[in-house]
């Protein structure tokens, strides 16, 4: 992935689950934030995409109905066998009891009790869908911005690990600014365009006034 790490915005929209509950399994240490953990007033967790995969998990875990006890230690597991691909893991049976597959992708028959059907999650699956949403929510935007009567084009990047976004004005050089949200971001764009071309004027009026 081309993100190096994911701030607090950027994980409850690719994973789905509330900020009460990234919070409470952090402070638990169900799933902690691997690449930056908050550290005081004003510090902010930053998640990889092995911990948003983790997330993703306990999420359908705890939705199935999954004991607390027993999502840990499914936890415990993704994270020992995180540096393999995930194409090849599986979340197998616990103890003496064996699991069968079915031609449903979701489910097993536990062999060992009388046909129960357990729920399964494809963690390749659940990669996948991951992937798509950090493409979707990292591509950046344009908007057009009319400063003096004339229209400029923006280049709105978010910033996943900070959250919100940088502003880039390709046709000014070195024309850049971020806001927290979008609307922010468009206003900031408006008045870096604003600063940009008065200081491109006053430029322009000294280079005049020079002598030959």
């Amino acid at each position: 992935m081309s993100a190096t790490g994911f701030g607090a915005r950027a994980v409850l929209a690719l994973t789905g689950i509330s900020y009460r509950q990234l919070d409470h399994w952090a402070r638990t240490g169900l799933v902690r934030s691997s690449v930056r953990q908050a550290a005081g007033r004003g510090s902010r967790r930053i998640y990889s995409f092995a911990d948003l995969v983790a997330l993703r998990v306990v999420g359908q875990l705890r939705e199935a109905g999954v004991s607390v006890q027993t999502t840990r230690r499914a936890v415990v597991w993704l994270q020992r066998h995180a540096e393999q691909p995930l194409a090849t893991l599986a979340l197998t049976a616990k103890g003496k009891k064996v699991f069968a597959l079915t031609d449903d992708p979701a489910k097993l028959i536990e062999a060992t009790a009388d046909g129960q059907v357990v729920h399964a999650i494809s963690l390749e699956q659940v990669a996948r869908h991951l992937k798509q949403g950090v493409t979707e929510i990292s591509a950046p935007l344009t908007v057009c911005v009319r400063v003096h009567g004339r229209s400029h084009r923006a280049v709105l990047t978010p910033d996943l690990e900070a959250g919100g976004y940088t502003v880039e004005v390709p046709e000014l050089p070195g024309c850049r600014t971020e806001g927290d949200d979008l609307a922010e971001a468009k206003r900031m764009a408006k008045e870096a365009i604003e600063a940009w071309l008065s200081v491109d004027e006053s430029q322009k009026v000294r280079s005049r006034a020079r002598p030959g």
